[in-house]
């Protein structure tokens, strides 16, 4: 049986072998071998033990082939999944562990020693009457069948470990080396056969630091002439699409592509310009960073509208509580900074913010090219760099007990308003003690008005 001259990686059993052409690797491009757990490898040996094919495949091939990360990894197998869950079982290896994730479709985890391997049987779809998900699945041993019903050439490529070959019928490693988005077959066929697949390719033209695949004009126009399908898709995995789009190092182009499609019109309800600032300001260099989560992209995505707007999107793509606060307060920071040299509101600022003003600052800068106002956000940012925190932390100093013995007040909504305003004066002035804060009574007029116009802790 063939296996690749010098192929480094050596296992006991060879697992069956495709039925495919394969096309062996140089020795040049074994270099990406050492980026493989041991315990890919291992799982494999346990299937070829079973006299079952196993194969690389999916996002795994893509990236390995181009010197990237490997986060996802993914093997095909000829063994139903029944069987090589009974088999690994009975391995009794207590960091081993099995799980039924998706077992109808053909699909168990395997974490093993922390790796997390999905392995998923060789399949033959069936119609996709809802066009989401196949009518029936069919098990079975062809590799060349089972690339043949994936979405788009980058993915429908598969490594044979075991022997160094490459398993590639439909050109996706000239595709991925020629930075070219093309679907197996006829594209609009293949998302008419399930809708995620619309979202799913414009994910896929993101390369990170390499920069952004295009679309094959077939599939450019089936990206168009196929948006009915979004219809077809579960609101939870359009935002989980979208959340991996926004994390991307590409998202800005990424999103004013969609923008330009219409695309974020049928997700979203609304109507969306290529020349919306908050379109525009997605591309900034600013949002690649850890603490702008793909919540903060959608408040920004939605600078120019209303909170009410937002808040019709956070809900249609079903965000998490904390995500939709997080969108809502930004949104409702955003293009409001508080005035150079006024070191009361900057502290003001910071304090209502929290823990999230480095996040709002980020987002501001984004936005400061649109608004010319870069260098005074600059400036802004030297100016709380400098700004040294609260002397008496985030607590007000005052309590209601005190402050119903130094003015007679009882208590009610007038006294919360009170102690609300002595506390943003305390957080404004950066106060220390009680006696500043008697003060500072002594000189406001509390006595009278209407207490419902007193400042309050907000912006």
């Amino acid at each position: 049986m063939f296996v690749t001259q010098d192929w480094p990686i050596k296992i006991p059993r060879l697992p069956l072998l495709a039925d495919l052409e394969g096309i062996s690797f140089e020795e040049d491009n074994f270099k990406w071998i050492s980026k493989i757990p041991p315990e890919v490898l291992k799982l494999i040996s346990e299937i070829a033990i079973l006299d079952g094919g196993c194969w690389l495949v999916g996002g795994a091939v893509r990236e390995l082939l181009s010197n990237n990360d490997v986060k996802d990894w993914d093997l095909a197998t000829t063994l139903l999944p029944l069987e090589l869950s009974l088999h690994l079982n009975s391995l009794n290896q207590g960091d081993l562990k099995v799980i039924h994730t998706g077992i109808k479709y053909g699909t168990i985890t395997i974490i093993w020693s922390g790796v997390i391997i999905e392995v998923t049987s060789l399949r033959t779809d069936s119609v996709y009457s809802d066009g989401r998900r196949p009518e029936n699945v069919f098990f079975g041993i062809s590799l060349k069948d089972d690339l043949e019903r994936r979405d788009f050439t980058i993915n429908s490529m598969a490594i044979d470990l075991s022997r160094g070959l490459l398993y590639d019928p439909h050109n996706g490693l000239d595709d991925l080396k020629n930075f070219k988005l093309r679907a197996v077959g006829n594209p609009r066929r293949r998302i008419a056969e399930d809708g995620l697949r619309l979202l799913r390719a414009y994910r896929f033209l993101e390369r990170g630091n390499s920069g952004l695949l295009s679309l094959d004009q077939d599939l450019h126009d089936a990206l168009i002439k196929e948006q009915w399908m979004i219809g077809k898709i579960s609101k939870e995995r359009i935002w989980m699409e979208l959340q991996k789009i926004f994390q991307g190092k590409n998202a800005g182009e990424i999103i004013w592509l969609m923008t330009k499609h219409k695309m974020l019109d049928q997700l979203l309800d609304q109507k969306f310009s290529e020349d919306d600032i908050g379109v525009m300001a997605q591309s900034a260099s600013y949002l690649f960073d850890e603490k702008v989560t793909p919540e903060y992209r959608l408040a920004l995505l939605n600078y120019d509208r209303t909170s009410e707007s937002l808040e019709i999107s956070c809900k249609k793509l079903l965000l998490s509580n904390n995500q939709r606060k997080n969108a809502l307060k930004a949104h409702h920071f955003l293009g409001k900074p508080p005035p150079y040299g006024d070191r009361g509101m900057l502290r003001l600022w910071r304090h209502i913010l929290g823990n999230t003003y480095e996040t709002q600052l980020l987002l501001e800068l984004s936005l400061s090219k649109h608004l010319d106002h870069e260098r005074e956000t600059l400036s802004l940012i030297d100016e709380l760099n400098e700004l040294p925190p609260l002397r008496a932390g985030r607590l007000p100093l005052v309590n209601g007990i005190w402050l119903m013995e130094k003015t007679g007040l009882g208590k009610g909504e007038k006294l919360g308003r009170l102690k609300e305003w002595l506390h943003r004066l305390q957080i404004e002035r950066d106060l220390v003690n009680l006696d500043e804060i008697w003060n500072i009574l002594a000189t406001i007029s509390w006595a009278h008005g209407d207490y419902m116009k007193w400042p309050r802790i907000e912006w």
